[in-house]
């Protein structure tokens, strides 16, 4: 082999070193962290307690995901988190444990119940409500379509009307029709 042949032969094994450490460690800092170690509490537990006897099955406990938010050009990472989630038929849900029940905090409620539920990916949200006691299900369902503009579809075909009249007036005047 010549010199330029194993200069090459470096330069390939050198960068193929250097895309495998790096997909490693992003490989790992996208896996979402699980804390198997860090059982229900007691308040959870009172509430999976209903669920489990309504046929809901323990999916996760405490989920657990990394997010890395960029202002300015700085950093910052946490792991956004959620009690538990639950299944049954195929659809899973996240338990959300509600403490206050003021109608002040509704608005900011439903905020924070949406952004789980598109967060986690889940059908819904139980809401259990410490005060009153109750468990409630939360559904949000939302148009993914786009509003549909009926004018750019009849200009373009318009457009493409005037141009066969003229395309057939080229013709008739040529004498090929």
């Amino acid at each position: 082999m010549r010199p330029q042949d194993y200069l090459w032969l470096l330069l390939l094994s050198g960068s193929y070193l250097i895309f495998f450490l790096y997909s490693r460690k992003r490989r790992k800092s996208a896996r979402p962290s699980r804390r198997a170690d860090r059982p229900l509490t007691r308040r959870e537990q009172k509430i999976w307690n209903m669920l489990q006897a309504a046929g809901y099955q323990l999916e996760e406990v405490h989920p657990s995901l990394p997010v890395t938010m960029t202002v300015d050009g700085k950093k910052k990472s946490f792991n956004y988190e959620g009690d538990f989630i639950v299944s049954r038929g195929g659809e899973s849900f996240l338990v959300k444990l509600i403490k206050a029940d003021s109608p002040s905090s509704w608005s900011a409620l439903r905020r924070e119940l949406l952004l789980d539920c598109l967060f986690f990916q889940t059908d819904g949200v139980f809401c259990y409500h410490e005060a009153r006691g109750e468990l409630e299900e939360v559904r949000f369902s939302y148009s993914r379509e786009p509003v549909e503009r009926p004018w750019p579809r009849k200009a373009v075909l318009l457009l493409l009307v005037i141009m066969g009249i003229l395309f057939a007036a080229f013709l008739l005047r040529e004498g090929l029709l």
